[in-house]
């Protein structure tokens, strides 16, 4: 077995029995992870105790991975959780990007929007509004796609969608987000009431510019698996005179070099709290006060 895929089984394993023991098995000693809400990475056994706290207020937690893709010794894995909260059945997505030393994570990045765990315990959080982006995985079962054995097709999506889309990045032309997707896609961010379709991202995007002051994407990593396309980006700029730096990580459904469907995945909860005084206290969790790189080439 290659390193990433011992790497999954042992998250499938930590995903189908999430005993604190599991989890340490995934972290080589020096190993750090940068959780949602956090302003600085944890080392590995303070973020094991923290995570395990966690899972107390979540009984029955599973981590299903659904897609993933590999590029080098990174790995993407998107996945969905589930677990019960008052015997009441709940489920959020997610997606993690893992630098792996063997089949060891040595840099860690989970990406999710906690305002979809941490509702049902916040009732500042509770909110009436439809969230599309809740349950796109809802529902699904594991089909996940190998890593491309072809280097031109990891070559080809990297020439025409990683490159092109990063460009576009540097000083975002709200127009030509929209030459990524094919008539039928649809593009589903955290707190989405409903998908948007192709037409409307440009819309999308002007607004966008103009809540966030130089808005940019700045490319980290990507993968590619048949049909897949994930790729993590720095995002920055400046809301209401205050530096915005925000993690995020999109996965794109590929037919013909054209996305029929983006997902974007970062924390909501961090942007609201960045500018509402009444959410501040979600604002960083790196000490616990709250419950619960570079772009390759394909080789």
């Amino acid at each position: 077995m290659k390193p990433w895929e011992i790497f999954l089984e042992k998250y499938r394993t930590f995903g189908q029995k999430p005993t604190r023991e599991n989890h340490a098995r995934l972290f080589a000693p020096d190993a750090t992870i940068f959780h949602p809400g956090m302003t600085e990475p944890m080392p590995a056994s303070q973020y094991v105790d923290f995570l395990a706290e966690g899972l107390k207020r979540l009984p029955e937690f599973h981590l299903i991975p659904i897609h993933w893709a590999v590029n080098g010794d990174t790995i993407f894995v998107e996945a969905r959780n589930t677990a019960s909260v008052n015997g009441r059945p709940i489920e959020w997505p997610a997606t993690y990007v893992v630098t792996l030393r063997d089949e060891m994570v040595i840099r860690g990045r989970p990406y999710y929007d906690r305002t979809e765990a941490l509702m049902h315990f916040e009732p500042a959080l509770v909110t009436n509004r439809p969230n599309a982006h809740l349950t796109l995985l809802q529902g699904a079962t594991p089909h996940g796609s190998s890593p491309s054995d072809s280097e031109a097709y990891a070559s080809e999506v990297y020439e025409r969608i990683v490159v092109t889309y990063a460009a576009n990045g540097k000083d975002p032309d709200p127009v030509k987000f929209q030459h990524f997707y094919a008539p039928d896609a649809r593009m589903i961010n955290p707190g989405f009431e409903r998908p948007l379709r192709r037409d409307e991202l440009p819309g999308y995007y002007t607004a966008l510019k103009s809540r966030i002051q130089d808005l940019q994407l700045h490319l980290e990593r990507w993968a590619v698996a048949p049909g897949l396309l994930f790729i993590e980006w720095t995002i920055t700029g400046e809301i209401a005179g205050k530096r915005l730096v925000l993690p995020n990580t999109d996965r794109f459904t590929l037919r013909d070099m054209l996305a029929t469907e983006g997902v974007a995945y970062f924390d909501d909860l961090s942007v609201r709290a960045f500018t509402d005084l009444s959410l501040a206290r979600f604002e960083n969790v790196s000490f616990g006060n709250v419950s619960t790189g570079h772009a390759e080439r394909p080789r």
